[in-house]
């Protein structure tokens, strides 16, 4: 049986407080819209969470470690749209909040960080090395 090793880094965790943070704000925003919904914790919830978690965490990721800064604005500003339309007659936190649209989203982020790397590996003065 092959044990697998999961180093804790300076990476890791600042992806990780930033999927945290990204948690956090969705939160709010679904919470001025329905605080009733957390009454009911069925399975989808984890999953949404999850999902957040990932739309943040990831892009974090990538920007630490390889300087790839596109996913990260991208998912920064999904975050601002969800937050900032909370109040309107069709909020876009809840299109946001379907877990098949996470796994979307994160193809769709992946192409741009790809792109964004394959740009910066051709460039002499770009960098791909880890901020941290």
């Amino acid at each position: 049986m092959a044990k697998i090793k999961l180093k804790v880094n300076t990476q890791r965790i600042v992806a990780a407080a930033v999927g945290i943070a990204n948690v956090i704000i969705l939160l709010l925003a679904r919470w001025a819209i329905d605080p009733l919904e957390y009454a009911d914790l069925s399975l989808f919830t984890p999953i949404v969470r999850l999902g957040h978690f990932t739309l943040g965490a990831v892009p974090a990721y990538l920007l630490v470690r390889y300087r790839i800064v596109s996913p990260l604005v991208i998912s920064g500003f999904l975050t601002w749209a969800a937050y900032v339309d909370r109040g309107s007659m069709e909020p876009f936190i809840g299109l946001y909040s379907i877990p098949i649209l996470h796994g979307y989203v994160l193809a769709v982020l992946g192409v741009f960080g790809l792109g964004e790397f394959l740009v910066r590996d051709n460039l002499s003065f770009l960098s791909n090395d880890p901020l941290v």
